[in-house]
Parts: C-alpha cells; sequence; structure tokens
C-alpha cells in the first residue's frame, strides 16, 4: 500500500494542504480496514481546529487521519525515515526541530497560517510515543499558534483496548520500525480501538495554560476510557 501511495501522488500531485489531508484519509481507512481496526469515536469529529492527541504509535497517525482530514506536525527526524518520509511530505506533514525554539517560533506561524485557512491540524504535545500508561510531560509552545488565530484546541484521547493489545501497538523507546510493523500485520484483527473528542476547546489564554487544561482533560478522558473497559468486561 506505501508504494501504491507513492505511485498515486506521483502521478496525481497534490497541492492544497486540504487535498493533501483528504488524500491521507483516503488511505488511512484503506490501511485500517487492511489491519481490521475498526475505531469507535465519543464527541463531535472536528471539521476544524487546533488537535492535541496523545500518543503511543504510528497508528495514532493513521486511526485520527481516517477519522477526519486533517494536517500533522511531526518531529523532524521523521523526514529521513525511508518512503515513510517523503508519504509524510506529500501528505502536508508539518515538520518541526523540537531543539530549536527559533524552529518552534517559524512552525507556530505555520500552523497558524493552516489553521487560518479552515484546515485542523494535530499535535502531538508530548513530543514523542509512551507505551501508554501515563501522560509524559507536554510541550507548550506549539499550543501558541492555536491562540494566535483563535482557533479551538480540541483534546483528544486515543485508547487500543486493553493493556495486551496496547503493549503490541505501543511504539517507543528504541523499538525499530520494520519489526515493530511485522508485528502488527501478524495480529489477526486490532479490536476496541477508540477517540475521544473534546465537543468544545478549552479557554485557555495562554499556551501554558493551554498546555495544563489539555493534561486535566486528557486525564478524565483516559479515566472514561480505563472505565468502559471495565464495564465491558463486567458486562
Amino acid at each position: 500500500m506505501l508504494f501504491g501511495m507513492l505511485i498515486e501522488s506521483t502521478v496525481h500531485p497534490l497541492h492544497t494542504m486540504h487535498e493533501r489531508a483528504c488524500w491521507s484519509q483516503k488511505w488511512a481507512r484503506r490501511i485500517l480496514r487492511f489491519l481490521r481496526c475498526p475505531v469507535q469515536t465519543r464527541g463531535v469529529l472536528p471539521a476544524r481546529g487546533f488537535i492535541t492527541a496523545n500518543h503511543i504509535s504510528y497508528m495514532d497517525v493513521l486511526v485520527l487521519a481516517a477519522l477526519t482530514p486533517t494536517i500533522f506536525v511531526a518531529k523532524s527526524d521523521v523526514r529521513r525515515w525511508p518512503l515513510i518520509g517523503i508519504l509524510c511530505e506529500r501528505a502536508g506533514v508539518l515538520f518541526l526541530d523540537r531543539t530549536s525554539m527559533r524552529a518552534a517560533v517559524a512552525a507556530n506561524r505555520t500552523i497558524a497560517d493552516v489553521l487560518r485557512s479552515g484546515q485542523s491540524v494535530v499535535v502531538f504535545p508530548e513530543g514523542t510515543t509512551s507505551p501508554g500508561e501515563t501522560i509524559l510531560p507536554m510541550y507548550a509552545a506549539l499550543f501558541q499558534s492555536a491562540l494566535d488565530c483563535s482557533e479551538p484546541i480540541i483534546p483528544t484521547w486515543i485508547a487500543y483496548g486493553d493493556a495486551t493489545q496496547r503493549e503490541r501497538i505501543a511504539y517507543w523507546g528504541d523499538m525499530t520500525l520494520m519489526p515493530h510493523l511485522l508485528q502488527l500485520m501478524r495480529l489477526r484483527s486490532i479490536d476496541d480501538v477508540s477517540v475521544q473528542f473534546r465537543t468544545t476547546g478549552i479557554p485557555a489564554r495562554h499556551r501554558t495554560q493551554a498546555s495544563e487544561m489539555c493534561r486535566v482533560v486528557w486525564e478524565q478522558m483516559m479515566e472514561n476510557a480505563s472505565g468502559q473497559r471495565q464495564e465491558i468486561a463486567a458486562a
């Protein structure tokens, strides 16, 4: 499928951010169908705005992209990944060097421009993936882009079912891409994947407050997801 994406985007170049977001959505849905990975949602799918999501795996990108046409912000290292980096560029991914404040300022301007155009943008404020058991420290800098253009900040929580399945899907630490991807493809299905969207944006006035409020909402969403799984297990 990845080579299919490469060929299609070469034959039919993508020009606008919305075209890139819709192209990503189409292929994300195809990949999730191939992986037998249905996704349940809670809350209203955002048509626009600054979507702030927890980060467990590269699967997060597929899950969110399949739900709504959006543009992602990723660390600059991803640009150098074989094939994946090229596809990310064609999908309109905004690459960020997190070690540079100057780069963060420039990225905020670019993100704000995309948001003003009416296109939603996804950011993973933790800055890296984790096993998903806790919430990592959050980078507040990129929240400024949403505040600068008065776009809603929409906390979003992705859950992958019980601890066993989450452990298989989590991609973090010193894991390498291809062995993990092959392991994922050997699963018969990926069940009980859910995404919670906050229905309204958080009423923050500055970026530090925005990141703190996002963490509070995430904690509530994490607890809700855990409670739902317990109810299902007890039924």
